[in-house]
């Protein structure tokens, strides 16, 4: 039996793609990249206040909105530290364990100008690193990072460290060409990473057939309660899940150890890398079938790409699987389906008897 996964959502940190430029030491920019901002300052030097506020306007603004887009924001770049400015600092000083408070003090100048170094230093993942799991750091990392958000594999603030985040986008990357499925990169995955063209998240009308690749990508990938949920702040696609309300018969519990999806993980990743919806932003069963993407019909109704929520009534639910249609070789209705503690996400013989729903962009 699937249990439900407790409402829980975790918003996640990083959505933009880091520009990558060389330099060594603390990164200071060398010309800002718009005519009308102020020349940069380096943040540290006795010309910037101790703490840059909104409402400050020169140099050192240049130099803070430079270092924030290279460690994942998108910000224009005109030395006025305006809102936009502030909601980047809170960000990054959130994902770095700093007070958010939106105020640039030392401990942030310090975090930030590491974190800028870092994503600033691009290396060759084949000849200048090793293999890369959970607890590398440095240049090697940030390499990593800024290539696997050009693949959109992930929401990566690139900063040069290698958490929860890093490894679901190395599994949503493998999984998207083909790869063992073990967040490790090591000699394949990095030859995939310099010899593949990344394309962009689908967009418009959902094309079900991508939908179903998507989810056909993952097959073998361990059941994980609360998997793909971002409780970490990963976005879709495999994690370390939650002991919280797990029942399972498999004690202890591996979710904290092991990376996976449960079954709306499941439906969650295939429709974000299938049609770049996230259902839900990170919910639950019951909580996807609210989202505003979703139109209920019948069984009757039913098509490849449709989901099929379980449970006591439409919105309260527990369960929920992908519709593969027909099988061409067997005649078979077919799903794609996480199904419980102790097995893989697998493709199997449509159950029926539940709610269904039809995704629309």
């Amino acid at each position: 039996m699937t249990t439900p996964l407790p409402t829980r959502r975790r918003l996640s940190l990083g959505l933009a793609l880091a520009a990558v430029l060389t330099g060594a030491g603390a990164y200071t920019a060398a010309a800002a990249p718009a005519t009308t901002a102020p020349s940069p300052i380096p943040l540290t030097s006795p010309a910037c206040p101790a703490d840059l506020t909104q409402g400050e306007a020169d140099g050192c603004v240049t130099q803070l909105q430079l270092e924030l887009n290279l460690t994942g924001a998108r910000l224009t770049v005109d030395g006025q530290f305006g809102p936009a400015t502030g909601t980047a600092v809170r960000t990054f000083q959130a994902a770095h364990a700093l007070t958010a408070d939106g105020v640039v003090g030392p401990a942030t100048k310090s975090a930030l100008d590491a974190a800028a170094t870092a994503a600033s230093g691009t290396v060759d993942l084949r000849t200048q690193c090793g293999d890369l799991r959970t607890g590398a750091t440095g240049p090697c990392v940030s390499t990593l990072q800024t290539m696997l958000n050009t693949f959109n594999a992930g929401r990566l603030t690139v900063d040069g460290q290698f958490g929860p985040a890093t490894d679901t986008a190395v599994r949503n990357f493998q999984a998207a060409h083909a790869l063992t499925v073990n967040g490790v990169v090591g000699t394949a995955t990095k030859n995939a990473l310099y010899t593949s063209t990344p394309t962009p998240l689908p967009s418009g009308a959902v094309d079900p057939t991508k939908v179903l690749n998507a989810a056909k990508s993952y097959l073998g990938v361990p059941y994980v309660w609360g998997g793909g949920h971002s409780l970490r702040g990963e976005g879709p696609g495999p994690s370390l899940g939650t002991c919280d309300g797990y029942t399972g018969s498999i004690q202890p519990c591996p979710a904290n150890t092991t990376a996976g999806l449960d079954c709306s993980g499941l439906v969650r990743a295939a429709f974000w890398f299938g049609a770049g919806l996230d259902l839900a932003n990170g919910g639950d069963t019951t909580e996807q079938t609210l989202d505003k993407h979703l139109t209920p019909i019948t069984e009757a109704q039913r098509r490849p790409g449709d989901v099929e929520y379980f449970g006591t009534d439409a919105h309260n639910t527990t369960h929920v699987v992908l519709y593969a249609g027909t099988d061409p070789a067997t005649g078979a209705d077919m799903m794609y389906e996480a199904k419980e503690t102790g097995t893989d996400v697998h493709y199997v013989g449509l159950r029926t008897g539940g709610y269904w729903y039809h995704v629309t962009a």
